[in-house]
């Protein structure tokens, strides 16, 4: 156990690891999944700095905050825009997810959207990152990914990552192509903040979006 803890695998992949398993875990309760979804996004949060000493030193390009938002930003349009036509592994439900929330008091329905807000943009794109580019993309180029520079492109790595962060999306196809353009950009920059913060930037618009048009099934 404690070698696992020291590998270099751990901060990639635990905190994706847990965040998967709570939300699992979660579907039990139905009637508590508005502030277990908090739980699960504080958790994971807790876990991301407890590891931040590890992080340091391992991306030493310039994250391009400004060129990364504005990407982030046009890929959640495309994925917007295109959603009619492209292929799903679900139907759309446009069920009002906070509506158990609501019922409680507009205080509980107010924190649960800021939960489901908190998880998305700055939890979600950290350990999806942190895992899918960070980790499974340098893998599959070699086991001692660690010996591996981030953004290196390699066709069967970056296709593969691409479809497998794709496929646990129910927007399949548009995740697909917000995947190629996020590889891209990591690829560039060379940068997992440069790609963390493209994604961070992405899932705000979308967010900001459903909250707008509700257009709920999008979330």
């Amino acid at each position: 156990m404690k070698g696992l803890l020291q590998g270099p695998a751990f901060p990639f992949v635990a905190p994706f690891a847990l965040f998967m398993g709570l939300l699992y875990l979660r579907q039990s309760f139905p009637q508590h999944s508005w502030w277990l979804y908090g739980v699960c996004s504080l958790a994971v949060f807790a876990l991301l700095l407890w590891l931040r000493p590890r992080y340091r030193g391992q991306d030493p390009a310039p994250p391009r905050v400004r060129d990364s938002v504005l990407l982030g930003l046009g890929a959640i349009v495309l994925w917007i825009a295109l959603d009619p036509w492209m292929p799903r592994s679900g139907e759309r439900d446009n069920t009002f997810p906070f509506a158990a929330a609501f019922e409680l008091g507009l205080l509980p329905g107010l924190l649960s959207i800021a939960f489901r807000m908190f998880g998305a943009v700055l939890v979600v794109p950290i350990i999806e990152e942190l895992f899918w580019r960070g980790f499974l993309m340098r893998t599959i180029i070699k086991p001692e990914f660690e010996e591996v520079p981030l953004g290196t492109f390699q066709p069967l790595s970056f296709y593969i990552t691409t479809v497998a962060f794709a496929m646990v999306h129910v927007e399949f196809g548009s995740a697909t192509l917000f995947a190629l353009i996020a590889g891209w950009w990591f690829c560039k920059t060379k940068s997992l903040r440069a790609v963390i913060t493209l994604h961070a930037a992405a899932n705000l618009g979308l967010a900001i979006y459903v909250l707008l048009t509700k257009n709920w099934f999008l979330w």
